[in-house]
């Protein structure tokens, strides 16, 4: 770890800090309760890995395990968060979100078979599983989150300025993942796979100075995103987050009189391409 790369980890963590207050005194957690708990794991997480590298150095296999660890957990964290902004964004819409969720958990089931099938076999497995899992977590979530906006989008529904700072600061980091951990992956196991090898032993010490090169350039890069996405969410907090209603507000009458035609045959005309399309 570089000089500028441990002046970054400490200011993530100072952000990390500061957001978790944020969190903590704007009671989020009475909206977005697995939001809130991901803010608390990446502080936690953060905070084992740093007392972890200083008692037990940045190179050791305990360090290792609780980097990627951390990682992984953020990841499985971020991924709920995310499922309980759709959720949110899309209560309105129970048969819809009856279908999302069921479709979560199976892309979910999906994602893990295809990283223990990616990682088998490959040398180094604890940073090729970690990597590809992260990747492909973000992936999906890039696109989740692109496919719950564009449908509010469409049905012209907007989300709450909290939730939309949130899917943006999500959709960021996972950007950010998707790209270094492609560019890294491919670096350990596409043109350097070769050098990990029991016969190419004696050549290891020369290819981690351009893998430590690589880790450094996108640790660097993840840092300064982490921390204007928490720069971002803070922004968003700086007002108190208003709390669910138990009812909601209804519309005139004369609203939805005028409404309810059109919302009806949008209805109807989506049912008879349904039913054109399940015709044996």
């Amino acid at each position: 770890m570089n000089h500028l790369e441990s002046l970054l980890s400490q200011s993530a963590l100072s952000c990390e800090i500061i957001l978790c207050l944020f969190v903590f005194t704007r009671k989020v957690q009475r909206v977005l309760p697995l939001f809130a708990i991901y803010t608390y794991v990446v502080f936690i997480g953060s905070t084992g890995v740093w007392l972890t590298y200083e008692y037990f150095g940045i190179s050791s296999y305990i360090s290792t395990y609780a980097y990627w660890g951390s990682i992984l957990l953020n990841a499985a964290v971020r991924s709920l968060a995310i499922a309980e902004l759709c959720r949110h964004g899309l209560r309105s819409f129970r048969g819809i979100w009856a279908l999302v969720w069921r479709v979560l958990v199976v892309l979910s089931v999906l994602l893990l078979a295809r990283v223990a099938m990616d990682a088998w076999g490959q040398p180094n497995k604890i940073a090729i599983y970690g990597m590809t899992m992260d990747r492909d977590l973000a992936l999906a979530s890039i696109v989740i989150l692109a496919v719950l906006l564009l449908f509010r989008n469409y049905y012209g529904i907007a989300l709450e300025p909290l939730q939309r700072a949130i899917a943006f600061g999500i959709g960021l980091i996972c950007a950010v993942d998707v790209i270094g951990n492609t560019i890294l992956r491919k670096i350990l196991t596409g043109y350097l796979f070769s050098w990990y090898l029991s016969s190419q032993k004696a050549l290891w010490p020369s290819l981690r100075p351009q893998v430590q090169y690589v880790n450094d350039m996108w640790s660097t890069v993840h840092l300064f995103v982490f921390m204007f996405t928490m720069g971002i969410w803070c922004y968003a907090l700086r007002r108190p987050v208003l709390a669910p209603s138990e009812s909601p507000v209804l519309l005139p009458t004369e609203v939805y009189q005028e409404l309810s035609p059109a919302i009806n045959l949008r209805l109807a005309t989506f049912n008879d391409r349904l039913v054109e399309l399940l015709k044996p």
